[in-house]
């Protein structure tokens, strides 16, 4: 069996939730036997003692899987130009970090780097029926084959249609002064709560609304088919490398 790592350095949410996805891109392109290994921000190894370069420790880490897997493919957010930039001009930034891991030519194309565009929550938006069949899990309605049970609901499918956009790698400010998708998402699951309980309060509504710490149960509702894929660029290149490493 194949071995791929796969590292979200920034979250140890968004390295369960892009585990699941990641499995659900080796089922949608029909790939055989292929393990996925899932690291996320607490698996970062310390700076080596008396080295000043960080990208050291990660590097040499990089190195010990690569003795065993095919490839390591870091997920970092691409959260805007102007943040990006930033983090650019800071020379031990992780991505900074990963971009002289993935240029050093000892590791021969084995390591990669995917851009979760807009964060990982626009990976999820791909699928807003499955969004919404979370929350409907939690509330326990709909559980019996959910997205069959809601396709007649006018207002459920409204509000899913609502939010469902072509291209989730554009989705910009939910409200006024937001900061993009992750409030978007937190919107649309407010409104959802709102469906499935109208009379549900303000109060309880917050406390149950989208949190970063949902998403990987929330990814376990997507489903990553030939219509959702195409909604997220990023998501369908995660997938093209997990097949490039497949055949090394």
């Amino acid at each position: 069996m194949s071995g791929i790592t796969i590292w979200t350095l920034e979250s140890d949410y968004d390295r369960d939730a892009v585990k699941c996805l990641a499995e659900k891109l080796i089922h949608y392109r029909s790939l055989p036997n292929i393990s996925i290994r899932a690291l996320g921000k607490s698996q970062i190894p310390k700076k080596i003692k008396g080295e000043n370069d960080p990208a050291k420790a990660l590097s040499r880490a990089v190195e010990l899987y690569l003795k065993e897997d095919k490839c390591v493919i870091f997920v970092i957010d691409k959260d805007g130009v102007m943040s990006s930039h930033q983090r650019l001009k800071e020379p031990n930034s992780l991505i900074n970090q990963i971009q002289k891991i993935v240029n050093d030519e000892t590791f021969s194309g084995r390591v990669h780097l995917a851009w979760a565009v807009c964060e990982l929550e626009a990976w999820l938006l791909v699928d807003c029926a499955g969004i919404f069949c979370y929350f409907a899990h939690t509330k326990n309605k709909y559980k019996q084959d959910c997205r069959n049970a809601i396709s007649d609901k006018k207002n459920i499918m409204k509000l899913i249609g609502k939010y469902q956009k072509g291209n989730t790698e554009l989705i910009t400010e939910a409200v006024s002064g937001g900061k993009g998708v992750k409030e978007y998402l937190t919107e649309f699951s407010k409104d959802i709560l709102k469906t499935l309980n109208p009379k549900m309060k303000p109060g309880d509504i917050d406390d149950e609304k989208y949190r970063e710490r949902l998403s990987p149960e929330i990814a376990k509702f997507i489903e990553i088919n030939a219509d959702t894929v195409k909604r997220n660029n990023s998501l369908q290149y995660l997938g093209k490398l997990i097949s490039q490493c497949q055949i090394i």
